[in-house]
């Protein structure tokens, strides 16, 4: 064992540390000071660094892991959504309507009501109804005094009253704009209130006023402690704005920053950061730049990811590709020229190869080591996708929880096809780098179901999916931890319980590699502990 200096602030002792540290595996104890982990051993080990001011937990045999990192999240933006705007994420319209009716009584004639996680599977779903969308019929029985804009949990499909419509400048005559595309009724050519991907942008990041920064700091103070609650320490932030990010400083300068962030600047703010002589890594252990986000197809919680082969049950149906080659070629070659980590959006097999086509030429044309571009989801894979993923060092950020919880919407795409979707299996055999993620809120945020859906490949109903892609329990964790550091060049400092790493850590009610793999979810989080100070106790 090795140690630090001097007596330890705190020492946890008779615990079951799993420790994701390959030369030690397991420990029996821990002592933390100064925010990081000064012993790692047996109780006998970490006994000298006891003293007389020294707090001693005793957990009796309770399991230790570090602190989870989900490496794609959306945070304060979904923070900010629970406090202004109607969760939506109930089993029927009339509930959907009633939650978005109090949001507006609420709310001054004229401005936007704003709803998410609206979930169309889960929609008045019943054996013989597999659930519905909202048209604008729907929401203008709600108001017509107000635009409306509501989210599907997948971000990437948006439904708005006629108000809504009229704001935004769309009427029966506009076309389909680039990237995007508006919903129609199939017998009449109307609009019908849906607005596919790129086609929201102008509403979203104009018309939609900015929040205010007392909004944004409790939309911070809400989502920190909804995520520590789950054992979540380390999260990347998947789309940060301008003001997004002075939110962040803002609540770290004021203490209520309970998380490390690792910022994924939305691809806007590009040219500031590069012009200022910023680059990915600048910042701290608690906040820092990441990579630059973009988008380049829809999403596989509303069937729009752009795929090779056509949807189930359609001929031509292949999705919606966000952005054209060359715009992901040119915007990769800048990003990647100015230094930068490029973490983009890309579901579909068809988007993926566009995706890497434009690394390969980046790396090609300024030749850079230990790049660690990413691509975000990277769901449908193939072997050649992995060999030139493999080639180039690229990460991989796939959902956890989606066959689980979005299990219903699995059809859509076949079994075949589920059998190289959220490829963890694959990507481990590959040597490709994966890591744990949710994209919350498209996934539900909790860690531990996560790592049970990844292990067992089994939905809500009890139904199986792509069961050649299960991986171990122990294989799962380390997605959750280190390798989560590793995709934002942090594995020299956290993601496992080594001296001298950062003292994050989740105490848990059970074992994970020791009981039944789908009870997984239900295993209590009973402490999350970041930098040695408690942000959570159950």
């Amino acid at each position: 064992m090795t140690t630090v200096n001097g007596k330890a602030e705190t020492v946890i002792k008779n615990a079951n540390i799993i420790t994701i540290d390959d030369g030690r595996p397991k420990a029996q104890a821990l002592a933390m000071t100064h925010g990081r982990f000064s012993g790692v051993g047996s109780n006998e080990d970490i006994e000298g660094l006891i003293g007389p001011d020294t707090e001693v937990l005793d957990l009796g045999g309770k399991t230790v892991l570090p602190g989870f990192i989900d490496a794609h999240i959306h945070v304060l933006s979904s923070g900010v959504k629970h406090v202004m705007s109607a969760d939506c994420d109930v089993r029927s319209l009339k509930q959907v309507q009633a939650g978005l009716k109090e949001r507006a009584d609420k709310t001054p004639a004229g401005e936007w009501v704003q709803g998410f996680k609206f979930d169309d599977t889960k929609t008045d779903r019943t054996a013989s109804n597999e659930g519905r969308h909202l048209y604008r019929d729907d929401l203008d029985a709600v108001t017509t005094d107000h635009p409306m804009m509501v989210a599907h949990r997948a971000g990437h499909v948006f439904y708005m009253n006629t108000a809504g419509l009229e704001a935004a400048g769309f009427n029966d005559e506009t076309p389909d704009p680039p990237g995007g595309r508006l919903g129609r009724d199939p017998d009449t050519g109307k609009l019908n209130g849906m607005v596919y991907e790129r086609a929201i942008d102008h509403v979203r990041f104009g018309l939609i006023p900015v929040d205010t920064a007392e909004v944004r700091r409790e939309g911070l103070r809400t989502i920190c402690g909804m995520l520590n609650r789950v054992g979540l320490t380390s999260v990347h932030d998947a789309r940060v704005t301008t003001e997004e990010f002075q939110t962040y400083q803002d609540g770290y300068a004021a203490g209520e920053l309970s998380l490390r962030v690792y910022a994924l600047m939305w691809y806007p703010q590009f040219p500031a950061l590069r012009d200022a002589g910023i680059r990915s890594g600048l910042g701290d252990d608690r906040l820092r730049i990441g990579g630059i986000k973009m988008v380049a197809d829809g999403a596989i919680a509303t069937r729009t990811a752009y795929l090779s082969q056509p949807y189930e049950g359609s001929t031509c149906d292949h999705g919606i590709l966000a952005m054209e080659q060359e715009e992901i070629e040119q915007q990769v070659m800048d990003m990647h020229r100015a230094g930068f980590q490029v973490c983009i959006h890309a579901n579909g097999d068809l988007t993926i190869d566009l995706v890497l086509t434009a690394y390969e030429k980046a790396q090609k044309a300024h030749p850079r080591a230990n790049t660690r571009h990413r691509i975000e989801h990277c769901t449908l894979v193939n072997p050649e996708l992995l060999a030139r993923m493999k080639a180039m060092g690229v990460i991989a950020t796939p959902f956890c929880t989606y066959v689980y919880h979005h299990g219903e919407k699995m059809r859509y795409y076949g079994e075949q096809r589920l059998e190289w979707m959220f490829a963890q299996r694959s990507f481990i055999d590959s040597g490709v780098v994966s890591t744990g993620a949710t994209d919350y809120p498209p996934g539900p945020f909790e860690p531990l179901l996560g790592v049970q859906s990844c292990v067992t490949r089994t939905d809500s109903t009890g139904k199986e999916w792509g069961v050649n892609q299960r991986i171990s329990v122990e294989e799962a964790l380390r997605l959750y931890t280190l390798n989560g550091a590793y995709a934002s060049f942090e594995e020299e400092t956290k993601g496992s319980i080594e001296v001298g790493k950062l003292a994050d850590l989740v105490v848990l009610g059970s074992d994970p590699t020791q009981i039944d793999p789908l009870s997984i979810k239900d295993i209590q989080v009973e402490q999350t502990i970041v930098g040695g100070d408690t942000v959570y106790q159950g």
